[in-house]
């Protein structure tokens, strides 16, 4: 079968991040950006961003995320570019690990694609303050509201129970197998090949010899 892709250079590039644009011979495109930690406002980043606002009705974007995590404020703007100008044309791929604000991320993709060997962390957020006291405690009050509602993207994966002990500060990992149980990742590739929930799990089985 023939490349459907005529083209494929980097177009965006941060310190991070790159982008990878794929024209294809129906004159769409798939934006792809490689995923590594979210950093604050680079330049660069909002040159991506600016390129991915761009996209057209029927363009695709890939997420591949290989990610410690890092400021939630650049994770929103990655989510909202998916929700706004890919509704519903979105897959994520974790390639190695996803944590933190790697994990929202994936989370919020349409389609969410694991390795056998892949890895996924959620945790609450962390951060600091400083200033003076009255100023800094309402911008807490604010972020506690306004970051766990944005977190609320991973809370169908969880159990009321579990979900509780995440926000009080407890971390859970899981492989692949477990995040094709909870409905976190919706594919995975085993030796090349792309698996539905039902048969990756089959294959998983086989493929990890405990």
């Amino acid at each position: 079968m023939k490349d459907d892709f005529t083209e494929d250079k980097v177009d965006g590039v941060s310190e991070h991040h790159s982008l990878h644009i794929k024209e294809t011979k129906k004159i769409t495109k798939n934006y792809r950006v490689f995923v590594g930690a979210f950093q604050n406002d680079e330049p660069e980043f909002r040159e991506i961003l600016d390129l991915l606002m761009d996209a057209g009705k029927d363009d695709t974007l890939e997420y591949r995320i290989s990610s410690p995590g890092g400021y939630v404020t650049e994770c929103q703007q990655m989510v909202n570019i998916a929700e706004n100008n890919f509704k519903g044309r979105t897959t994520g791929y974790i390639d190695s690990h996803a944590s933190s604000a790697g994990a929202i991320l994936f989370s919020a993709c349409n389609k969410r694609v694991v390795h056998w060997n892949s890895r996924i962390m959620f945790h609450n957020y962390s951060g600091g303050y400083f200033g003076e006291y009255r100023k800094m405690k309402d911008r807490l009050d604010f972020d506690e509201k306004h970051i766990i509602d944005f977190l609320t993207i991973a809370k169908p994966f969880f159990s009321k129970k579990e979900w509780k002990k995440l926000i009080n500060s407890k971390e859970y990992w899981f492989d692949a197998k477990e995040m094709l149980k909870r409905g976190v990742a919706t594919h995975i590739v085993i030796d090349g090949v792309e698996y539905n929930k039902k048969e990756g799990l089959k294959k998983l089985k086989k493929k990890i010899v405990k």
